[in-house]
C-alpha cells in the first residue's frame, strides 16, 4: 500500500524482512514514473553498485545475466557503453542481489568518485540504466 504525504510517496510494507543497507543503497529515494522509467538515488561506494531489486526484476536478471546498456547523460557529451552484471547469494541465504561489474572502470568512466550522490532512471522499454545526474560529495567536517 502507498501514499502520498507532503509530495513524497510513503509505502507501507507488512511482513517486511529488514536488512541493514550498505553505503551504496544510503539515503535510496525510489519512484515508479509511468511509461516504465523508474528513477533512485544512490551514494556511490568503493566497491560495488547493487542494483535495486525492483530494477534488476525489470532487467529480467534473475531469467540470467546480461549486459545492460548505460547510458551518462551527465556527461558533455552523453555517453553510451555497455556493462556487465554479477549475481551473489543474499546474507540470510534467501534468494539473490545483483551488481555492476567493473565497478571501478565504471566510476572512473562515469567520472563518479565515492560518496558522490548519484542520479539514475532505469527504463524497462528500452532496458537502459542511466546515469542523469551526478552531485559531487562535499565533506562538511571542517
Amino acid at each position: 500500500m502507498c501514499y502520498t504525504y507532503q509530495n513524497v510517496i510513503h509505502f507501507l510494507y507488512i511482513n517486511l524482512q529488514i536488512e541493514v543497507a550498505p553505503i551504496d543503497v544510503e539515503n535510496e529515494v525510489e519512484e515508479q514514473i509511468h511509461g516504465g522509467v523508474t528513477r533512485f538515488v544512490r551514494t556511490a561506494g568503493e566497491d560495488y553498485f547493487r542494483i535495486p531489486d525492483p530494477v534488476s526484476r525489470m532487467a529480467n536478471l534473475h531469467e540470467g545475466l546480461k549486459d545492460l546498456t548505460i547510458k551518462f547523460l551527465h556527461l558533455d557529451p552523453p555517453l553510451q557503453i555497455t556493462n556487465g552484471t554479477r549475481r551473489e547469494r543474499r546474507t540470510n541465504g534467501r534468494g539473490y542481489r545483483y551488481a555492476l561489474t567493473s565497478w571501478k572502470k565504471f566510476m572512473k568512466a562515469a567520472r563518479i568518485k565515492v560518496r558522490d550522490q548519484v542520479h539514475y532512471s532505469f527504463d524497462e522499454n528500452e532496458q537502459v540504466l542511466s546515469i542523469e545526474r551526478v552531485v559531487p560529495y562535499v565533506n562538511r567536517s571542517n
